[in-house]
């Protein structure tokens, strides 16, 4: 028998190997995909630092110990800051 011919062990292992390979490829695609579309929103570089430096600016005098609702429905901690030359109760994220 000579090497390289069709009926030779090594091509049937081969195309063996390529079946179990693309096995369930679809299936594997697709969870990768939903996988990839469920990931968790994150704001840029950019934003985070703009709010790092709004947060700076703020200059909260003192978060309380009393829950307030924030309007995206979780609970944060009632802050005392100065605005206009007027200290005022505020929400802020605890």
């Amino acid at each position: 028998m000579r090497s390289g011919y069709p009926s030779d062990p090594r091509y049937e292992l081969a195309a063996t190997i390529d079946e179990d390979r693309h096995r369930h490829a679809e299936r594997r695609h697709a969870h990768h995909r939903a996988i990839l579309e469920t990931r968790a929103w994150q704001p840029s570089l950019r934003a985070r630092i703009g709010a790092a430096i709004q947060g700076i600016r703020r200059r909260d005098h003192a978060l309380t110990d009393h829950p307030c609702r924030l309007p995206d429905g979780s609970i944060g901690r009632v802050a005392v800051v100065l605005d206009n030359a007027e200290w005022v109760l505020v929400c802020r994220v605890a």
